[in-house]
Order: structure tokens, then C-alpha cells, then sequence
């Protein structure tokens, strides 16, 4: 031990200037990063799930802002953090990353970062869609004859999220459910934790946060802003994925659907199938007509179009929490483009389509393909345009 003693005296030697590098390092990048503005005026915050200047849900944003100051380094839990203009109005342009434990903290943090600035917050995005409008087939398979087509790159302007991940499951009840009845009915495998109503039948779930349901004064700003947008023509790659589900007769011009008959059905489950897509659908319904929105009352699961995606419910939890305790209303609103279908095609039995194994596609098949097939940069740019020809038009209105 004697002979090892002249280490131990070395070690302060050694470590102390390592600890003064590492604290001078430190203190060099807090010092390069600017400070937050104390005050300032009223900031829209535009979020984002992924993307920068290049590409995805940003991308727009970032070629249409003006005066950028770069704020990440400010920011542990959001990707990217950008003050600028867009039409002259301030705004905060946010990549939060993709899932609910991005979107989450990030706009918690944001909360903190900007306490009196934020006037409203957009979200902006793409995402899975119904098919067609109540399904594209019964809960037997069947093709509904009278379906209305949902178009790759439509856009859903919504201020509900129903959170998919809370609910009770058992996949062995649903398949000896599915063998008595209907082949694509989700009866007796899943049971939400709460009612549209907030009310609960097990004991212990009631602080569950289902879902949220916003005022819907952004909502409609974004609306009449859409109603201004010439929509850009569907190109022949996008065009080929919406052949996949119908005949090239059925396509047509982007459509715009409301708070009364869309939203967000989502979380961290990257749910994709025909049972899914009728169980979301039966969750937003419920919803939507709970909510009492104009024109809700008659929703049902055979009227409403559902997005699969994974933001919407953290972000929009933790925005009415904060306008809960702290007595405000600062507006929400989820845009969602369709970049791709919630499942696979269906043929007139409702069976999948062969893959080139021979075999039935599965959903991961469809999902891999989903991602390398045209669609996300047409959708993303169907999302965005909503919300900068919103702060176009104000603009003008100066």
C-alpha cells in the first residue's frame, strides 16, 4: 500500500485542471448561448414531430420563416427550436421529435420558455387515414358500396385526441369473440378506461387522461384559412398508393374535414390494422359527439375519418393542464395530412392482398412499404398550408 501512495497524491493534480477544462468548457458554450427574451410579443407556436430545412413536417415552415434566431441550445427535450416570422407575425417553429415522450416534455418545456408569449399552438403533421369515411368495409369484411374514398394528402383541422394507448386489452378475448361474430369487430378484446364522458367503471382510473377536447375558435381560423388554399394536384407517385385501395376514377381534389368529423386517435401504439382502424373510429366518434361541438351530435363510427399518429394527446394533455391551473385559455388546434392509410387494401372479400411470398401481406409489409411509397412530403405540405395561409391572411389585415 506504501509503495501505491505516491498515486493517491498525484490523483488532485490530475483530476483538478480536467474538472476546471470541463467547467470552462461549459461555462464558454452557457455564454455562446443567447438568453431568452424576458418579455416580447404574443409568439404562435407551430409544432412538428420531424423534419428541418430539407425535409418532413419542418421543412415548410422553414423555407416561409423569416428572421430566424436559433433556440435549441436552449431546449433539453425539444429537437429543434426556432423563433422567426411568417407573415410578419412572430412565431415559434418547434421540432418536438416523434412519439408522445417528445411531444410531451417538449411542450412543457416550451410552457417555461415562453410563459406570457405563447398565443396559440398548431400542430402540424401527417399521419395514417380511414380509408374512407365510416371504413372501407363492414365488421365482416364486407366493402361498403357507399363509402366516400379518403384521398392521400386530405387534411383533418381538429381540436380532439383520443389517447389509443389507454385502454384495457385482451387479444385472446377478442380472437374467440372474432370466431362467433364479425371478422374485423373489436368487440371483446379492447374496453376504454373512460367514457367519452369522463366516467369510468373500474376503480382507480379516474385522474386517467383519455382524451382532450379544445375550444374550437383556432380551429375555425384554420379552417376559413384552408377554405383560401389552392391545393396542389395529387403527382403520379401519390396517386399510385391511393390506386392500391380505388380505381383511378375515385380520385380527386384535396378535401378539408372539420372538428365534427376527424381527429387524432393516437400514441406511442403505432397501430395499424382494420380492427384498429374501427375501434379508433368508435373511440373519436363517442368523443366528437360528446363534445358538443356544431354538427357532432350525430357522429358515429360510420361518419367520422381517424388519424393513427403519436404526438397529439401528450402535447395537447399537458397544454390543458396548464390552462387548468393556471386559468387561461391558450387555443390548440391538430392539423393532420394523410400520408398513408391506418391499413392495408382490401379485396371484394376483404382479404388482404398477396405478397410475393404467396402469403397475406401483413401490416409491418404495408407499413415498410407505406414509408417508401410517395405521400409524406405531399401530405406535409397539405398540413402546413392551412396554417401559413392563416398567417398570411392576418398579415394582410394589418
Amino acid at each position: 500500500m506504501e509503495r501505491h501512495r505516491w498515486k493517491f497524491a498525484l490523483l488532485p493534480a490530475l483530476l483538478v485542471p480536467a474538472a476546471l477544462a470541463l467547467l470552462l468548457g461549459a461555462c464558454t458554450l452557457a455564454a455562446n448561448v443567447a438568453p431568452l427574451p424576458k418579455a416580447g410579443a404574443p409568439r404562435t407556436v407551430i409544432l412538428t414531430a420531424f423534419g428541418g430545412a430539407e425535409f418532413g413536417e419542418t421543412q415548410p415552415f422553414w423555407v416561409a420563416m423569416q428572421k430566424v434566431v436559433t433556440r435549441t441550445l436552449h431546449s433539453a427535450f425539444c429537437e429543434g427550436v426556432y423563433e422567426g416570422e411568417i407573415g410578419g407575425h412572430p412565431v415559434v417553429v418547434v421540432t418536438t421529435g416523434t412519439g408522445g415522450d417528445n411531444s410531451g416534455p417538449c411542450m412543457q418545456e416550451l410552457l417555461s420558455l415562453y410563459p406570457a408569449q405563447i398565443k396559440e399552438v398548431i400542430w402540424s403533421g401527417i399521419g395514417g387515414g380511414t380509408p374512407a369515411v365510416g371504413g372501407l368495409v363492414d365488421g365482416a369484411g364486407r366493402p361498403r358500396p357507399d363509402a366516400e374514398p379518403v384521398m392521400i394528402g386530405d387534411v383533418c383541422i381538429s381540436t380532439v385526441t383520443w389517447n389509443y394507448d389507454l385502454h384495457f386489452s385482451s387479444v385472446s378475448d377478442w380472437a374467440a369473440a372474432a370466431q362467433e361474430g364479425e371478422r374485423y369487430a373489436p368487440a371483446g378484446g379492447w374496453w376504454s378506461m373512460k367514457s367519452p364522458t369522463g366516467t369510468t367503471e373500474v376503480l382507480g382510473f379516474d385522474n386517467v387522461r383519455q382524451y382532450v377536447t379544445a375550444t374550437t375558435t383556432l380551429a375555425d381560423q384554420l379552417l376559413a384559412a384552408a377554405a383560401q388554399v389552392t391545393w396542389p394536384p395529387m403527382d403520379s407517385s401519390v396517386q399510385e398508393k391511393v390506386e392500391r385501395y380505388f380505381p383511378s376514377t375515385a380520385v380527386r381534389p384535396v378535401r378539408v374535414f372539420d372538428y365534427s368529423q376527424c381527429g387524432e386517435v393516437g400514441g406511442d401504439n403505432f397501430w395499424h390494422g382494420v380492427v384498429e382502424d374501427r375501434l379508433s373510429r368508435q373511440y373519436l366518434a363517442g368523443l366528437i359527439a360528446a363534445s358538443g361541438y356544431p354538427g357532432s351530435a350525430g357522429a358515429s363510427e360510420e361518419t367520422v375519418v381517424s388519424f393513427s399518429a403519436m404526438e397529439a394527446q401528450a402535447w395537447m394533455s399537458v397544454l390543458q393542464r396548464w390552462n387548468e391551473h393556471h386559468g387561461v385559455d391558450i387555443p390548440m388546434a391538430v392539423i393532420r395530412a394523410a400520408s398513408n392509410y391506418d391499413h392495408l387494401p382490401l379485396d371484394a372479400e376483404g382479404n388482404p392482398p398477396l405478397g410475393p411470398d404467396g402469403k397475406p401481406l401483413t401490416a409491418m409489409d404495408d407499413i415498410l412499404a407505406g414509408f417508401q411509397e410517395g405521400g409524406e412530403a405531399f401530405a406535409a405540405g397539405n398540413a402546413a398550408a392551412a396554417v401559413l395561409k392563416l398567417l398570411e391572411v392576418r398579415g394582410e389585415g394589418k
